[in-house]
């Protein structure tokens, strides 16, 4: 009977050992992941900002392109009416 109760102490020692420990360890894993998850999101927050740059200078550079292109049409307009005084 001694032998018994001896036994059943130890397991609820080791049983509150273990509980301790999965504490311990779920804490570790959770702080990693917390570090984790900050790294991601700003990276994210980088990857969105070089897109926003990259968006805003092809907006740009089609803007450019938009206003080139109506200059080119008045220029040739031009060019028709000059060639056509001197014919």
């Amino acid at each position: 009977m001694k032998k018994k109760l001896g036994q059943n102490f130890i397991l609820k020692d080791i049983e509150k050992l273990l509980a301790q420990q999965t504490v311990i360890i779920l804490g570790a894993v959770d702080s990693k992941l917390e570090q984790t998850k900050k790294e991601f999101k700003r990276e994210i927050n980088e990857l969105r900002i070089s897109i926003d740059k990259f968006v805003g200078f092809y907006t740009k550079q089609d803007q450019e392109f938009t206003v080139m292109k109506e200059h080119m049409k008045r220029l040739e307009a031009r060019l028709e009416k000059i060639e056509a005084k001197l014919t």
